[in-house]
């Protein structure tokens, strides 16, 4: 969809990558054109229209409303429109993947290469979130009325039961802060176990690592480790198996041709798959030689065992 790249153009924050390629556009034509000029009150909410197109005279000639392929999105813009046109007798257009594309149809580049560029630019971001300059509100400072606004909503906030409450209340303690403005935690600085990148966390904090990658490394070293250490448990007792089953028939294994290994040993192969739920003759094998040496050395190595015991 294209919607998450917003970026600086012109000194114009636009938000998707279908605003940028129709900027480039009215570029192209040399067409007058701000952005996200002015807001309308259409009775049931504000909106604010994405393009404002002027003649050549400076006058407004219509709003241009950029949308993403979303069906229902299309539907709710065409609403708005329609009700700017009845109460402001504004023209108005709404412009989606499919009309970009045959706006394009006839300029000297493709409608994919603008908006690949856009997405690899170095002024665009796909967080919408970031700080510092990618930010659409970085440097915009509020008015007086918008913090009178924005304080009587985060009062209200404050004095309800609501989950906007609980998320604030959250981030105050993963930050740290008790009250706002107020440390109650202090934080130090650690190095991280697998990478030693220095980072910052609280001090009562059980974090070990800088990040959620290194933190995923390390569970995988701690479980290939737990893993190879129950493998030589389990070879050691699989082998201590193997010797005391060929002590106690001696006879038998001595008497085994090498041609003749399986016959000989299995009877004590379903011995070791209940035992030990290892039937795999290969895993066995690598239990007693740690590699796998085939059948004919392992009844070589039981015969060594009987020969030492009865010298």
């Amino acid at each position: 969809m294209n919607r998450g790249y917003a970026g600086y153009y012109k000194g114009f924050y636009l938000r998707s990558s279908y605003e940028y390629a129709y900027a480039i556009y009215l570029d192209y034509h040399k067409v007058n054109w701000t952005y996200e000029a002015k807001t309308f009150d259409i009775g049931y909410k504000i909106y604010k229209p994405d393009f404002f197109i002027f003649d050549q005279n400076g006058s407004l000639s219509k709003i241009v409303e950029i949308k993403s392929r979303n069906r229902e999105a299309k539907k709710c813009a065409r609403m708005a429109l329609e009700r700017i046109k009845t109460l402001h007798g504004i023209d108005s257009e709404l412009i989606s993947y499919e009309e970009l594309l045959n706006l394009y149809e006839y300029l000297p580049f493709t409608l994919n290469s603008v908006i690949t560029k856009w997405i690899k630019s170095k002024d665009t971001t796909i967080n919408k979130s970031l700080s510092g300059s990618l930010n659409g509100h970085f440097n915009i400072k509020h008015s007086p009325a918008t913090k009178r606004k924005i304080g009587e909503h985060t009062k209200q906030l404050w004095n309800s039961n609501s989950r906007a409450k609980q998320r604030m209340l959250d981030g105050l303690k993963k930050s740290g802060l008790s009250q706002k403005g107020k440390i109650k935690t202090p934080r130090e600085k650690r190095r991280c176990l697998i990478c030693n990148s220095e980072f910052i966390t609280l001090v009562s904090s059980p974090k070990k690592f800088c990040n959620k990658v290194c933190a995923g490394k390390s569970a995988i070293q701690n479980a290939t480790n737990i893993y190879v250490n129950k493998r030589k448990v389990l070879h050691g007792e699989i082998k201590q198996f193997i010797v005391e089953w060929s002590i106690a028939n001696s006879s038998l294994v001595l008497s085994t041709p090498l041609n003749k290994v399986s016959t000989t040993i299995s009877s004590m192969l379903d011995q070791i798959e209940n035992s030990f739920g290892v039937k795999d003759l290969r895993v066995i094998s690598k239990a007693v030689f740690e590699v796998d040496r085939g059948r004919k050395e392992l009844l070589l190595f039981m015969k060594s065992v009987c020969n030492e015991k009865i010298c």
